[in-house]
């Protein structure tokens, strides 16, 4: 696999699609941190509400390391921050990119309590380990670098969630236990479809694969999911529930060609 560095010339399809998943990434981790905020509301105690705030925090920060890592790219990061900046609830598919399930109208019904918090740290975020963790070998070095730590943090965040759910059950017992195993589900719907459709053979996709941009199918990255989840679920006492679909739609977003890049 040939690799390339910061400042390195390359061909033109190769960067098109570098900064395609890039600023789809960058744009996403923002607007997630944009939505991991307004679950403050739901904070019990002073340690949740710190806790959950260092969340954001990093969120936003895994933002920041892939826009620096855009901006020699010729992308004007600046007016992608400011656009969602200006327009939280509904940026538009022509300025940004944003995964489906960070969109406002798709997060919001998911969360009702502070035990939906703790499960989508718990069910969902062992999807992004799982996904974002391929980049730590992308054939775009800075890329690769950075995502080491993006990584790093995400573990983080799932160890938060399973924090937060023991929390949970320390303070409600047997009834937070049963919101906790309630809420498995439809978190797991969402984790499940993170990774797209294991049978994509877009061209997309293929192309991300040949570059080196993308390194795990859709299936790997699925399975990879369900052995973090069913381990962390374990540590909880609480069941994996059978026969649950995943929902594609929250994954993806707008596609590339509905997307004005600005640069």
């Amino acid at each position: 696999m040939k690799t390339y560095d910061a400042n390195d010339s390359m061909p033109g399809a190769y960067k098109d699609a570098l900064i395609d998943l890039l600023s789809f990434q960058a744009d996403s981790e923002f607007a997630g941190g944009q939505r991991v905020s307004e679950n403050m509301k739901y904070a019990p105690r002073p340690e949740e509400a710190f806790r959950l705030a260092k969340k954001v925090m990093e969120e936003m920060g895994h933002a920041w390391y892939c826009w620096q890592i855009l901006a020699p790219l010729g992308v004007d990061v600046d007016a992608r921050v400011h656009h969602l900046v200006s327009n939280p609830d509904n940026p538009s598919p022509r300025v940004v990119r944003v995964i489906n399930g960070f969109r406002k109208e798709n997060w919001a019904p998911f969360f009702r309590e502070w035990a939906d918090v703790a499960m989508f740290s718990t069910v969902v975020t062992p999807a992004a380990v799982a996904f974002l963790g391929q980049y730590k070998e992308s054939s775009y070095l800075p890329w690769r670098r950075v995502s080491e730590r993006i990584w790093q943090e995400e573990k983080g965040h799932l160890a938060f969630g399973v924090w937060a759910a023991k929390r949970v059950m320390e303070f409600e017992g047997d009834n937070g236990r049963e919101k906790l195993q309630a809420a498995v589900a439809k978190f797991m719907s969402m984790g499940l479809g993170f990774s797209g459709r294991p049978s994509d053979d877009s061209e997309h996709f293929t192309q991300y694969f040949e570059f080196g941009l993308k390194v795990r199918t859709s299936q790997q990255l699925q399975d990879e999911y369900l052995e973090i989840l069913s381990d962390r679920l374990k540590q909880l006492g609480l069941q994996m529930p059978e026969h649950v679909e995943p929902n594609y739609d929250m994954r993806f977003g707008y596609a590339a060609e509905q997307t004005m890049t600005l640069t």
